[in-house]
Order: C-alpha cells, then structure tokens, then sequence
C-alpha cells in the first residue's frame, strides 16, 4: 500500500482535495468480464474499496466515476456506498470530467483521478491530482503524479482515498469515527 509520487508537491496537492473520480475496468476490477454460457456477465470488486469508499465518506471526500461502460451490477455494489454520480456509455470522458464538476461545484484543481488506460489521459491531464494503478498502461504510469502501489481490481481506490486521508491530517479521526460507529448512514 501507498503511493510513487512524481514529486513532493503531490502530497501538498493532495490535502486540497475534495473528489475522488474514478474509471472501473482496470482500476476498480481488474479489468476482467466473465460470461456465461446465457451472455451474462459479472466482475470482480474487490472488498478493500469498500472500506476506501467508507473512510472517503468519514473524511469529506466525494467519490464520481467515468466509465466507458455503465453496467447495473456496477450501480448495486456503489449504492451501497451512496455513490450514485455515475457517468458514462462512451470512450470521450472529458465531457464527463466537467458534467461532474458543473454538478458539484468542485474545482478541478480539487479532484483526483484514477484511471488504467490510453483513454483515460485526457481526463488525467485536467484534474489536480492525476493517479493510476501500478498495473496501468506504461503511457498512463508515465505521465501521472502518483502511482498506486496496487494492481487494479485489489484496492486502488481503498489505497489512494488512504493516502489523501492521512495527506490531509485526518486519518486517526476518520479511525476514531469509525470505532465510535457515527458512520452516518453509511
């Protein structure tokens, strides 16, 4: 667990940050689709995001995804974290990028995005912490501010909402919420 930063000036980037945005394949499964003999199809989501999504929450954070496939069994595992912005159908995800900043009202400059692969670059480029797992595509690894030290589909997300927790000081809170079960709803 952690990150590979570009530089020092990510870790003071990362304690302005208010989104965390997502991609699915490759970053949140492992990028595998598994289909059986009827064309249903089913991913693996590792459980380790699950609590990234709950300690996210504790500390503020808001979560979005852009995919380039929205699919329901992707709706069931993200509402039970109240996650529900959603984006996504086609490959050009920087018209997504600014439909989730218009709706939230949060600055670019205060978003993190993960994501795997060549489609994901345009988007990279325009947030204030750009981050991919350490399995992504060697262009993607190249030009991000971080790395995460984790494949895709074993915790990236629960990793990086870690590494923004403690960079902005509230970890040991966020621990203290959780052990006090004020989990709000959650």
């Amino acid at each position: 667990m952690g990150l590979t930063v570009r530089d020092e000036t990510v870790l003071e980037k990362l304690k302005t940050i208010r989104l965390v945005i997502f991609d699915v394949d490759g970053v949140m499964t492992d990028g595998s689709a598994y289909f059986n003999e009827n064309g249903m199809s089913m991913k693996a989501f590792s459980m380790r995001d699950g609590f990234g999504f709950v300690m996210g929450k504790f500390a503020g954070l808001e979560f979005a995804v852009i995919t380039g496939n929205v699919v329901d069994l992707l709706k069931r595992r993200l509402e039970k974290f109240k996650i529900d912005r959603i984006k996504g159908g086609h490959f050009r995800k920087t018209g997504f990028l600014q439909e989730i900043l218009d709706e939230t009202g949060i600055p670019a400059e205060e978003t993190v995005y993960i994501g795997d692969d060549l489609f994901d670059i345009p988007v990279l480029k325009r947030v204030g912490v750009s981050m991919a797992p350490n399995d992504a595509h060697e262009d993607v690894q190249a030009m991000v501010d971080a790395v995460i030290e984790t494949p895709g589909g074993r915790g990236v997300i629960r990793d990086a909402v870690e590494a923004i927790v403690r960079a902005q000081g509230k970890y040991q809170a966020v621990l203290d919420s959780i052990e006090n079960d004020t989990a709000g709803g959650l």
